[in-house]
């Protein structure tokens, strides 16, 4: 008997597509989420990297500006001009920074606060800026700063940066109404701090026991009170104008100590413009950057000893300092 089988239709003999299951899919979600999740800190690793270096190339710059204006004036600038001009180191050095126009902006022989320096006080500089802090312009009529010169350790006059009568007791680079000279270092220009950065300020000023924003705002005593750590702990007052302004040279706006270490757990304090202590502060990741007198520049750790740190903050204190203390 002869059968006849029915043929096989073509359709059947293609191979049959097979879709993902719902296990699959997820499995794949999560091995991207993975990658994105390794990517991500890499990524940003990287972009501050970036700016941590442009932050340093801002400080070599500042540096050449130094040394440009020694070699012209055979002195350094004042940390902050006689009172009421109380002009910033940062403001001399425009000229040197290719700020001319900046510069004839300004009219030093009246205030920064005065009318006819509106215009000049108000130009945001890039090169005094760090890219690590996220803040600009934190007041509408100065333009901001992230850089601030070395007034000393903080220490030998009780916090201050001006110098009193009979014997010098400031012991930095940049403090009231400062001339000091090159020759006058003689722990080495290696050696001796100029300038480091900090962080910028909310702009607001709070009331309490304890700030709203303890990384950008300080405390805030009665002024020209002597500092202790008992007058600090009992400041109800805080003061979000940190480095607001390049243009003046007192503590909270372009100048600071080392009395404090960097990025220190205790917030900075002050009673008055003269009267601080005022911390190398930044974003980076474990220190601050630190101009040395000679222009070089280097990473300075939170966990730098507090007596090495003071040590690097004078100009002739007789410290011998290594490079590895640093």
């Amino acid at each position: 008997m002869i059968s006849f089988m029915k043929p096989q239709d073509s359709r059947d003999r293609r191979p049959r597509g097979r879709g993902f299951t719902l296990i699959e899919l997820l499995v794949v979600i999560a091995i991207i989420a993975v990658l994105i999740a390794l990517l991500l800190p890499a990524v940003q690793a990287a972009r501050e990297a970036a700016r941590r270096a442009q932050c340093s190339n801002n400080f070599k710059q500042l540096g050449l500006a130094m040394h440009n204006y020694e070699g012209t004036h055979n002195v350094l600038p004042s940390g902050r001009a006689s009172s009421p001009l109380v002009w910033s180191s940062l403001a001399m050095f425009q000229p040197f920074l290719e700020g001319n126009n900046v510069f004839n902006a300004l009219n030093f022989s009246i205030s920064p606060l005065d009318v006819g320096n509106q215009t000049g006080v108000r130009i945001t500089i890039s090169a005094y800026l760090c890219p690590s802090d996220s803040l600009d312009r934190i007041h509408p009529d100065f333009g901001p700063n992230s850089y601030v010169a070395n007034a000393g350790t903080g220490v030998a006059n009780g916090g201050s940066f001006r110098p009193q009568d009979g014997p010098e007791l400031v012991d930095g680079l940049f403090f009231d109404k400062s001339v000091v000279r090159f020759a006058e270092i003689t722990d080495g220009l290696s050696s001796t701090a100029a300038y480091s950065e900090t962080i910028r300020g909310t702009g607001s000023d709070t009331s309490g026991a304890k700030p709203v924003d303890p990384v950008r705002q300080y405390a805030q005593g009665a002024a020209n009170t002597p500092l202790t750590d008992s007058f600090c702990e009992a400041v109800t007052l805080w003061s979000g104008q940190r480095t607001r302004e390049w243009a003046r040279g007192s503590f909270c706006f372009a100048t600071f100590n080392h009395y404090l270490t960097p990025n220190s757990k205790r917030p900075d304090c002050t009673s008055g413009a003269v009267i601080g202590r005022f911390a190398a502060r930044s974003f980076h990741s474990g220190g601050v950057n630190l101009l040395f007198a000679d222009g070089h520049v280097r990473f300075a750790k939170d966990s730098i000893n507090v007596a090495t740190w003071r040590a690097i903050a004078t100009r002739n204190g007789g410290e011998v300092i290594s490079a590895d203390q640093l």
